[in-house]
């Protein structure tokens, strides 16, 4: 008897202790909180950069007296990727800042100044070290926007042959929108080195040109012509031909002028006396060789016409005899 009531004492005796140090384990969350914002502040929205990155910072503080281990998980916005953080540990009373960068963003699929959101949760790990046993996860939201990407491309569309001297002929222009919003031609200008005598008077024309981007069933295409003028004492030559054109939505947001260009070579030819004298005797000859073949053509049908009336004339009068 007195050795059962030995046992139980003792077994008493280590449940005590066990729950001592159980509950001495466990940390006293009632001691202090922790947090996680923006560096920027709240409802932050940033704007992504053109080769489609862009980096938030934030931080995580801790007001309890222990130290915690925090992990992160992001959702992106755009499709971005980013790297998974590691678990960090923030001591007692700190406040740490971290940073996540998002990338690989293709800013041209998107229209310019689209928003979408973004979150950044933090959960905590342990307590000092001890695991944490039911989840303490708190989240921050944001929103970044697609950035305006300007520019245009412009093809000249080959003359096909060489051009006379003393002519002007309809110069046949291809311009593309390659950014991702409406915008204007700016600045639109030709220039030969090799030919300076070469004009084109209505390239101002092209500065009226306003272009959606390809998107949202937009072609983002679109021709136009503009009139290429040879004068008549330009010599025959290879010549050059550049025409430049500016985006004018670029210099609207303060980024400058964005030129791009297309250069054509083709070769101009001035006709000396002789050969204008050629071309029109091979003119004149072909209008006579016509003429024949119409008068010869024509003969034959007269004649048959003559010995009918001939015929009909003779029966006339044979009846009336």
């Amino acid at each position: 008897m007195i050795r059962l009531k030995a046992e139980i004492c003792i077994l008493i005796l280590l449940i005590s202790v066990c729950s001592v140090q159980s509950v001495s384990a466990q940390p006293d969350l009632e001691l202090g909180s922790w947090d996680i914002g923006f560096t920027e502040g709240e409802n932050i929205t940033k704007e992504i950069n053109e080769d489609g990155d862009i980096s938030v910072q934030f931080w995580v503080s801790n007001d309890f007296p222990f130290s915690i281990e925090v992990s992160f998980d992001f959702d992106a916005a755009f499709g971005a990727n980013f790297d998974n953080g590691d678990v960090e540990t923030i001591s007692a009373g700190a406040n740490e800042s971290f940073s996540v960068e998002f990338y690989d963003v293709d800013v041209l699929a998107y229209r310019a100044e689209k928003r979408e959101a973004f979150t950044i949760k933090a959960n905590v790990e342990s307590y000092q070290g001890v695991p944490a046993l039911l989840g303490d996860e708190k989240s921050i939201s944001g929103e970044l926007t697609i950035p305006h990407i300007r520019g245009f491309e412009i093809d000249i569309l080959d003359l096909g042959g060489a051009m006379n001297a003393g002519t002007e002929l309809e110069l046949k222009l291809e311009i593309r929108n390659v950014g991702n919003d409406v915008d204007l031609v700016d600045g639109a200008k030709f220039n030969s080195k090799s030919c300076p005598q070469l004009e084109v008077p209505n390239i101002d024309t092209l500065n009226e040109v306003s272009l959606d981007a390809p998107l949202e069933g937009q072609t983002g295409v679109k021709s136009i012509s503009v009139t290429l003028i040879a004068p008549e004492s330009h010599p025959t030559k290879n010549c050059d031909l550049e025409i430049e054109i500016g985006s004018k939505g670029s210099i609207n947001d303060g980024k400058g002028s964005i030129e791009t260009s297309d250069e054509i070579t083709f070769e101009v030819k001035k006709l000396n006396p002789e050969d204008e004298k050629a071309e029109g005797d091979e003119s004149n000859s072909g209008s006579n060789g016509d003429n024949e073949k119409v008068s010869r053509n024509f003969m034959p049908g007269f004649s048959l016409i003559l010995t009918i009336q001939g015929i009909l004339c003779a029966l006339f009068v044979m009846r009336k005899e």
